[in-house]
């Protein structure tokens, strides 16, 4: 993953790319890269980070967002809660030494027809450090709901 950014980081750079990792071997090529793009120093990448462990969260400090994710000490992946984003985001404040802007893009579930209970959802995950709500749903696709969710909108916060 870390050589893989670095690659795609690197060629998002608009100049002629090399490079030499574990397992990525990249030689000039002779073809014109594309123009850098507008957003500087680049496209922002948001990263999963896999609380507690230190090298996923390193990685996650060295771009411009965090997708939160938990394992266990069996390393099995657990839900995300407001209790954890808290941890995560103070310990990346802590770490981060970029001053470039950084989002928290927290994942889930709401019901259009609930409109209060997604405020609290949102404003509980906004108070724990998330500045992104992404409604995914990880389930059997079922095109008709997620139409149907699209054209209610969004969940909205004050």
């Amino acid at each position: 993953m870390d050589e893989g950014l670095e690659v795609l980081t690197g060629l998002w750079g608009g100049q002629p790319f090399n490079f030499s990792g574990k397992h990525y071997q990249i030689k000039e090529a002779t073809f014109f890269p594309p123009q850098p793009p507008l957003q500087m120093p680049r496209i922002p990448i948001w990263v999963v980070g896999a609380w507690p462990y230190p090298k996923s969260m390193q990685r996650v400090v060295k771009y411009d967002g965090l997708l939160p994710a938990r394992l266990n000490d069996k390393g099995a992946f657990e839900k995300v809660t407001p209790a954890d984003l808290r941890e995560m985001a103070a310990w990346i404040t802590q770490k981060r030494q970029l001053s470039t802007p950084f989002d928290i893009v927290v994942e889930g579930e709401t019901q259009a027809t609930e409109r209060e209970k997604n405020t609290a959802l949102m404003q509980e995950w906004k108070e724990a450090g998330a500045t992104w709500w992404i409604e995914a749903s990880w389930t059997e696709p079922d095109l008709y709901k997620a139409l149907k969710r699209i054209k209610d909108g969004p969940p909205e916060i004050s």
